[in-house]
């Protein structure tokens, strides 16, 4: 099989799963806004349940990007999977440790993430902090054994992990009620054992043996902890941005804290399908190719996935930055979910889509700085980023509130992009990061023109009073005018998306 169909093959899997995934997700987060609308436990069930995946997934990710290089450098499959056993054990361990800790002081973890939160919300927090965070366990291990399988050629896990999860957490939130709140968080750890259990299979299928070894002092678990911290610093940093808008947030009026995270959701639905799916499916062939020395090629690989992620990316940005308001009433506004809470979610959702965009880039930048072994420049690049943020933040949030927030961190992706997008060109001499940046410009540039006319045209010449039926217009209108206009101007991009298409049949 050759790379191109191989990465095509693998994105469409990873694609499709992750687009099922985060509908599911996001029919997770229609029915917690349903049942509870923007309050203290919609706020202290976003706070609590994203407290694991903050700090232990970002631990968990840097894990597995390290694991997958040094899996393989292993001889013999008894090494690789005595190794993998050792690793395991060792997580499981701290991991449990750190359960008991939040267990016995959560107020002080809460205050760590929250500093602001009022008594109710508080109440509610308590309670689904020291349940939740016993589905770390799981989540880490899930995402050990996904990176073992990717090790092996196996995607399949990784794209079907956040269906399984979703559905349970669906059907969870489904039963849960003010009295039995609590539920939202077992559900976490049903829905985590779940996804856990159906990645040990599939591991199990591929032939894993498991050792009972622990040897945290062993030179293999040293050399994956140097490795692997820098990692763990710079998803540290972006979770560490997180937590200071949630700190700011929980000092504003209740429900800004949910409305922040549902703004945050609509986007990642689509910019994670595109970025997460082409940066995982391209980081094994650029490592490949600059570890065989072969610049040329990874030069010519890398300008081309980025030109396919930006004009996947481009109009998702603009979509949300032109119709966040028909989006957000129409998905959200429901039940308990009044025309308040809506409007912070649509604001905030227009300042995240001015990001989106360099988030997306950056995602893809960070990859070819791990290809090309350097973990050290990302996390000091994200930690100027960080506190970029925080200055932003300090500044805006008086004054804009939660558009303040929103937008503090669109102006730190954009700040990341650059500097990231400069050291890679000044160090390692790339010459396609350049035409890439130049790409990303006039990618902005040309998807503003549908985005304009699909607004204007709906908002002051056909006002539909069918929200649903707008909706489809505006999007038709967007897309149609956007892939006539890329045509026009760069006929390149998509034939090769075209060319990818077809040699993954």
């Amino acid at each position: 099989m050759n790379k191109k169909k191989s990465i095509g093959n693998i994105t469409i899997i990873l694609a499709v799963g992750t687009i099922v995934s985060k509908i599911l997700g996001f029919i997770r987060e229609l029915m917690v806004a349903y049942k509870f609308g923007a309050g203290s436990i919609t706020d202290a069930f976003v706070l609590t349940n994203g407290i694991p995946s903050m700090v232990f997934v970002s631990i968990g990710t840097a894990i597995g990007i390290n694991y997958i290089p040094y899996y393989q450098k292993l001889k013999t499959k008894n090494e690789q999977d005595r190794f993998s056993s050792n690793l395991l054990n060792i997580v499981i361990v701290i991991l449990l440790s750190g359960c008991l800790i939040v267990n016995v002081c959560p107020r002080f973890v809460l205050k760590i993430f929250a500093t602001g939160l009022p008594g109710e919300t508080e109440r509610y927090a308590v309670v689904m902090l020291r349940i939740v965070m016993f589905s770390i366990v799981p989540i880490i291990v899930a995402h050990l054994f996904q990176a073992y399988s990717q090790a092996n050629g196996q995607f399949i896990t990784t794209a079907v992990y956040g269906i399984v999860t979703n559905i349970v957490i669906i059907i969870t939130t489904f039963l849960s009620t003010e009295k039995n709140y609590w539920l939202l968080s077992v559900g976490t750890i049903i829905a985590n054992t779940a996804g856990m259990i159906m990645v040990l299979l599939g591991v199990r299928k591929s032939g894993f043996q498991y050792f009972f070894v622990f040897e945290p002092l062993n030179q293999q678990i040293k050399k994956m902890v140097i490795l692997t911290l820098p990692l763990i610093a710079e998803d540290l940093a972006s979770s560490l941005s997180l937590l200071v808008d949630r700190n700011l947030a929980s000092f504003l009026d209740s429900g800004t804290i949910s409305g922040l995270s549902y703004a945050g959701t609509l986007g990642n639905i689509a910019g994670t399908m595109v970025s997460g799916s082409l940066t995982t499916a391209t980081f094994p062939t650029f490592s490949k190719l600059l570890s065989d020395g072969d610049v040329d090629r990874f030069e010519e690989s890398f300008q081309k996935y980025a030109d396919v992620m930006l004009f996947l990316i481009c109009p998702i940005g603009m979509v949300m930055i032109f119709h966040a308001r028909d989006i957000v009433v129409f998905v959200f506004e429901h039940g308990v979910f009044d025309s308040q809470a809506s409007r912070i979610v649509w604001e905030s959702m227009i300042c995240y889509g001015i990001g989106i965009i360099p988030l997306g880039m950056q995602t893809y930048l960070i990859r070819v700085f791990y290809a090309l072994q350097n973990t050290k420049t990302p996390v000091k690049i994200k930690v100027f980023a960080l506190m970029c943020n925080i200055m932003l933040n300090l500044a805006f949030v008086r004054k804009w509130r939660h558009i303040g927030i929103a937008m503090s961190t669109s102006i730190s992706f954009m700040i990341a992009y650059i500097l990231l997008a400069y050291f890679l060109r000044k160090k390692y001499g790339l010459t396609s990061v350049k035409s890439i940046t130049r790409g990303m410009v006039s990618g902005i540039l040309l998807s503003i023109i549908p985005g304009i006319l699909s607004f204007g045209l709906f908002y002051s010449w056909i006002p539909a009073n069918n929200l649903f039926l707008k909706l489809v217009l505006e999007f038709s209108v967007f897309f149609a005018c956007y892939i006539m206009i890329e045509w026009i101007a760069n006929r390149k991009v998509i034939k090769e998306i075209l060319s990818i298409l077809i040699k993954t049949k």
